[in-house]
């Protein structure tokens, strides 16, 4: 407890004594590095900006002399027809480009494919004061060639112009050279600038170390002790912690345990209440199914052979006729609607020649009565199955067989029967229906027996059963069921 205290206090002390120091070291750090970072985009800016100013400078001296090459050629076109036909038409553009680059770079406003900030100091002022007649000279007599005005006196025209090229040049020389020099003085100036930030960061991260992290290395120290004072205490309550989840878990175990077996007795007793449902219902079907075939359908059948007798007999009118035909119809109906409730309670060709022959037949009597077409594949190579698979796999073909006919409104049918290594056997029932969304499907609760009771006949006998189905697609139902189930 008196840890606990200390602690709080020393929590206090140490916001109260170190939090505003360290917001203002941290303050100022901030302020250096954005005013650093801010200066050297500035000077990257104009880096890059005296780099084309230089360069548009050097481009000045390229210009100058191109056009009084251009201008020879030109002025000389008897000597030269071909070449002066081609730079005729490139002279008075290469001539406003260097106009426009030279009052760009005169006035500080030199704008090409970008605006460039030019700067120009006194002393490239007075050069540029010094390069103006000149420039002005040259650019008269090059807009005379420019417009074919040199006719008379185009040597003279020439003359000029060359006379004043070298001059010009080497003044563009100095301009170029002291923009050059002015770029690099800048450059050195932020370089200053950069290294006085970096010592004040440098001296200011030092006085952090000294007012700030120094008291905090003492505090933690003082900790350190009073914890190695208490490991004892903390060691003693650890270890009663340790032997209190020590029995926790052993508790959670038994716990554990006890719930499994809780839930396997309880699954154990369903699938027993649920098995012995399942066979009350087959043996109630057996019964229902021998009942109606040997008790009615015989009397059915008694009545049947009964009503040909009196096929000899003379009617008194047609009406009377027609009724007895009517009548012998009904019977007939009612005979075969009989043997269908009879093959659907319990069809005798499943006990008598098995579960093949037995799904065949379902096969083509769905067909016949739901106007679809059904077909039914024996891959499981004469495996022979106990009776329980045999009637639980048989039962859950019929249901899903109804429910296609029910609700799918399918066209094809097609039940696939396999055996998977002799080790499994596996039911795949596939419709061409409308389908459903499965994942909605497999959320939602199920309430209704067709699909429960497929389900609880799979559980029972240790398979798995698979729904598979896309609206507008179809479904597909698979069943896996062990060969080595108990019977």
């Amino acid at each position: 407890m008196n840890f606990t205290f200390f602690m709080q206090d020393l929590d206090k002390q140490v916001s109260q004594r170190l939090t505003r120091l360290y917001l203002v070291a941290l303050t100022v750090v901030a302020m250096l590095s954005l005013f650093g970072q801010v200066l050297i985009q500035q000077s990257l800016n104009e880096s890059t900006d005296d780099a084309h100013v230089v360069n548009l400078a050097g481009r000045q001296r390229m210009l100058s002399q191109r056009l009084c090459k251009m201008a020879i050629l030109i002025t000389n076109s008897n000597q030269f027809p071909e070449e002066a036909a081609i730079y005729n038409k490139d002279f008075a553009d290469v001539l406003k480009l260097w106009a426009k680059c030279h009052y760009g770079l005169k006035n500080s406003n030199l704008v090409l494919d970008k605006t460039y900030l030019v700067k120009n100091s006194q002393e490239i002022q007075s050069i540029f004061a010094e390069i103006e007649p000149i420039f002005k000279v040259i650019y008269s007599n090059a807009s005379i060639i420019s417009q074919n005005k040199q006719e008379e006196n185009g040597r003279e025209i020439l003359k000029n112009m060359l006379t004043n090229e070298r001059q010009f040049l080497k003044l563009m020389d100095k301009i170029v050279s002291q923009y050059d020099t002015e770029a690099q003085a800048r450059v050195s100036r932020v370089k200053r600038i950069e290294l006085i930030l970096f010592c004040i960061t440098i001296c200011i991260l030092i006085i952090e170390g000294f007012l700030i992290f120094t008291p905090l290395v003492r505090y933690v120290k003082e900790v350190i002790l009073r914890i190695t004072e208490s490991e004892s205490e903390l060691q003693f309550k650890n270890q009663q912690l340790n032997e209190t989840n020590e029995k926790l878990i052993n508790i959670q175990k038994d716990l554990l345990k006890a719930t499994e077996e809780k839930y396997e007795l309880l699954r154990k007793e369903d699938n027993i209440r649920s098995a012995a449902l399942m066979e009350g219902q087959e043996e109630e079907r057996k019964r229902l199914a021998r009942e109606l075939h040997d008790g009615i359908g015989q009397m059915l059948t008694g009545l049947k052979l009964d009503s040909e007798k009196l096929k000899s007999l003379p009617f008194i009118n047609e009406k009377q006729k027609n009724s007895f035909i009517e009548h012998q119809k009904l019977i007939d109906e009612t005979i075969e609607a009989t043997r269908n409730v009879s093959f659907n309670l319990m069809p005798s060709v499943l006990s008598d020649f098995g579960l093949s022959s037995a799904m065949r037949l379902l096969a083509e009597r769905t067909a016949n009565a739901a106007g679809i077409k059904a077909t039914f594949n024996d891959m499981t190579e004469n495996v022979v199955l106990p009776n329980n698979i045999e009637n639980n796999l048989y039962r859950i073909a019929q249901e899903s067989l109804n429910n296609i006919v029910k609700h799918a409104k399918a066209k094809k049918i097609v039940l696939n029967l396999s055996n998977e290594k002799n080790k499994n056997i596996i039911l795949s029932i596939t419709d061409d229906g409308k389908g459903f969304d499965s994942k909605k499907t497999k959320k939602a609760k199920i309430t209704g027996n067709g699909l429960g009771n497929m389900q609880t006949r799979v559980r029972l006998l240790n398979g798995t059963f698979k729904i598979e189905s896309e609206i507008n697609k179809g479904t597909s139902i698979f069943v896996k069921i062990p060969l080595n189930t108990a019977s």
